[in-house]
């Protein structure tokens, strides 16, 4: 019986120690496998990531040098001394405080052009055979420079060969008696070894220039290194020449810019294998280790096995009692130290559960950060109000400024705010239930109030939440907001929050303490909601319809032209204003179709006028999200062809926001449509945030000042000031002038005096239909 005993323990264990030695075998290939693919993608990360700094580093170093070079040209273009000298023709003083400009930045070249293109001044500070810095004079010192002078001179190409050696240069104009240019100065550093060396050290790369001519063998013009490998240079050569790239290598390049049939690139190369040397040697290492952990692993698993078979089925007993609930029994398993030790940790083990099951049940319910209760506690607490029809009130609270706080202060006090807040709403007598439901917004939840009651508790509310609270020495002023919402049948908690929510919003928006639901306050919401689901079949089925605005050509004293404005002739609402429904198609991506429907039924108009001997230009407004759309302009040109447009007669106008939205794309669509002819205008002048470089950069014909400086021109000297300099600005520029918004005469003959081209607004006429526009321009009288 006994040697049966030990026989059955002995195949225990065996069994044992074979499963510990399958799981061991099988992490140790795991491991073995994960680390060799950690250490593969290790490897080509860090090859990738080295590359990258390595170009920025390039770029930055390089880019810097031309902005330097550009800075100091027109710093030395703006030395009053040096345009003096240059006017009284002193070569060799003009040639000295050229020098002197150079020395303040080490530069290795100085240029000087004449405006009849003669070269007064070339300096070239290189190395004489001695192998020490001189300056010399340039080879092209009074001779005819090589490039023309025009209006592009300053966008020469900032790369220069001079003898052997190529420079980065940048060049200024020296101006005269205001904008009159008299010549150019620009000063240049050589690409050299140095440059290369430096490149090197701070890339980690081997640096150097390449010179490339179509029809003769590339020329390495200066390397970081003093000698290259014949399979280097071969390597590089194919990569710049040809873009092959080369698996050993780890290979860059960039084109720098072209002088006469030569392009100069930048490359950086290292060996793959020199780069990854670290890698293998850890790889090693690594492999190593986990030879040498397998038979230890083997002699700790024939251990364990040995000392773990005796009490394991003990341990499962204890295990499936503590399964079934039994959390306060101690265990005990053997009366080994290890086996005493394990029995204990079961013990602390259980009662951690214990404790964390109960953590988890509170977690479940209340809110971590202030420990108030959460929704799920507010749902199983109210369902019973719910079934017994209790006098239910639901008032959301929205803690002011607490986004103020946290970008001001931080989060650390926003969540002290937010704390306090509940400690107050906890303190207060009279609630069944405070709380937490989002990250600023509380509940309080009544089971039996009234709407008479409310008041009282409001008060209170505010006279708790607004008393002083101190906060490391910072006197912070607690308020909030509040939304209230009643309990009707058959309404339930979703319902009561969203409509205590509508409160809420609706107090925020007219800047109330409080607010009760009522349903009145939710017509907007609903409508705007119904308008949004019918939008798209409005423009689909022909419900918008065009009204038009006359504008006065005051040169002329007629109209001869028209701004389209777009209505919704809804079927159940009648007519409904842009304003309503032109922000709901930018925010549910229908603006593209609504701006189409526009200018296919404006230029319709158009014909239709024409048939009548109307003559009229009509304007149409085009939006941000139209200059987005890519295949918008060319649309835009198709339409004008297709229909027999006059490109002449049709005007768009864009506001300044939709150009400081994107200022690049927009500048891009616009100089499309303005290469075909087609006018352009910037509306809304003055209302927003583009600034004056921008306004002279767009390819606009005609600047539309907004009705808000016009409707009070004649009694605000401020908004006269600002029309007349917009007035003078705009005609600077070569641009046209519309006045929006004249609503007396006055307005018009002072506009008029000052030049403005165009006016608009409802002393003239309100926007009309097409049929009242064609009567109103037979009654209109002519304005002299």
């Amino acid at each position: 019986m006994k040697n049966g005993f030990f026989r059955q323990m002995n195949r225990l264990q065996i069994r044992i120690f074979a499963f510990f030695m399958l799981l061991l075998f099988a992490v140790q290939m795991i491991s073995f496998v994960v680390t060799y693919n950690n250490n593969q993608r290790l490897a080509a990360q860090q090859l990738t990531n080295q590359l990258e700094v390595a170009q920025l580093v390039f770029k930055s170093e390089y880019d810097n040098r031309n902005y330097y070079l550009s800075a100091f040209a027109e710093t030395a273009a703006k030395d009053f001394g040096l345009k003096d000298i240059f006017i009284d023709g002193d070569s060799r003083s003009f040639l000295v405080a050229l020098n002197n400009h150079r020395k303040r930045i080490n530069a290795d070249l100085a240029i000087a052009v004449a405006a009849d293109g003669k070269v007064i001044g070339q300096l070239i500070n290189q190395y004489n055979k001695a192998g020490v810095k001189k300056v010399s004079l340039g080879p092209e010192q009074n001779q005819t420079f090589r490039y023309s002078l025009d209006s592009a001179f300053q966008q020469i190409d900032s790369l220069y060969a001079l003898e052997s050696s190529v420079y980065q240069i940048k060049f200024a104009p020296l101006t005269s008696g205001g904008n009159t240019v008299i010549g150019w100065v620009g000063f240049g550093f050589v690409i050299d070894e140095a440059l290369a060396g430096t490149l090197q050290q701070l890339t980690g790369l081997n640096t150097g220039f390449l010179l490339t001519e179509k029809g003769a063998p590339s020329r390495f013009l200066v390397s970081g290194q003093s000698t290259m490998a014949a399979k280097d240079s071969a390597a590089v050569l194919r990569f710049v020449e040809s873009n092959l790239d080369n698996t050993d290598y780890l290979l860059w390049q960039q084109y720098l810019g072209s002088m006469a049939e030569q392009d100069l690139h930048a490359y950086m190369y290292q060996p793959r294998a020199d780069l990854l040397q670290s890698f293998q040697k850890q790889w090693l290492w690594q492999l190593g280790l986990i030879l040498l952990m397998l038979p230890l692993s083997m002699l700790l698993a024939f251990m364990i096995s040995g000392s773990v078979t005796k009490p394991i089925k003990k341990l499962v007993e204890q295990a499936r009692y503590i399964a079934k609930g039994n959390y306060h029994s101690k265990v005990s398993v053997g009366s080994s130290v290890e086996m005493m030790q394990l029995a204990e940790e079961f013990t602390v083990m259980q009662q951690a559960i214990l404790s964390r099951e109960s953590k988890i049940a509170f977690q479940a319910y209340h809110d971590p950060l202030t420990n108030l209760a959460n929704r799920n506690e507010l749902e199983r607490v109210t369902a019973g109000w719910f079934e017994s029809q209790q006098k239910v009130a639901i008032c959301l609270i929205n803690i002011r400024r607490i986004t103020e706080v946290n970008v001001t202060l931080g989060h650390v006090v926003g969540d002290e705010v937010i704390k306090e807040v509940g400690r107050r709403l906890t303190a207060m007598t009279g609630i069944d239930l405070v709380c937490r439901l989002s990250a600023d917004e509380y509940v309080l939840a009544f089971k039996n109030l009234d709407v008479k009651s409310l008041k009282d508790v409001l008060q209170q509310l505010q006279r708790n939440i607004e008393r002083e609270y101190l906060y490391q020495d910072i006197n912070l002023h607690l308020q909030v907001t509040v939304g209230t919402a009643f309990y009707y049948p058959p309404a339930d908690l979703v319902t009561l929050l969203r409509q205590a929510d509508t409160a809420l919003h609706h107090a925020k928006k007219h800047k109330l303490d409080d607010q009760v639901y009522d349903s009145r306050i939710d017509i907007n919401t609903l409508e705007r909601l119904q308008l949004i689901n019918e939008l798209k079949s409005a423009i689909q089925h022909n419900e918008l319809v065009l009204f038009y605005q006359p504008k006065l050509d005051l040169a002329l004293g007629k109209v001869t032209h028209v701004e389209a404005l777009v209505r919704w002739l809804h079927p159940v609402s009648g007519l409904i204003p842009p304003d309503t429904f032109i922000p709901i198609a930018e925010k549910t991506g229908q603006m593209n179709a609504l701006t189409r429907w526009v200018m296919v039924e404006a230029i319709a108009q158009y014909h239709r006028w024409k048939r009548q001997d109307i003559e009229l230009a009509i304007a149409i407004n085009i939006s941000a999200e139209n200059l987005k759309d890519e295949s918008f302009c060319q649309w835009v040109l198709d339409i004008i062809a297709d229909q027999n447009m006059p490109i002449e007669a049709l005007t768009l106008e864009i506001t300044e926001d939709a150009v400081v939205a994107d200022p690049a794309t927009a500048i891009k669509q616009l100089s499309v449509l303005r290469q075909y002819g087609l006018k352009l205008s910037i509306d809304d002048y003055g209302t927003g945030y583009s600034s004056l470089a921008q306004l002279k950069q767009l390819p606009v014909d005609e600047l539309k000042i907004d009705r808000s400086f016009i409707q009070q021109l004649m009694i605000n000297g401020d908004d006269r000031t600002i029309v007349n300099s917009t007035l003078q600005l705009a005609h600077n520029l070569g641009l046209t002038v519309v006045a929006e918004g004249i609503e007396d005469k006055a307005t018009l003959s002072w506009l008029k005096q000052r030049g403005c081209e165009m006016a608009q607004g409802y002393y003239l006429s309100r926007p009309i239909d097409a049929d009242g526009l064609s009567q109103w321009l037979a009654e209109f009288p002519t304005h002299e």
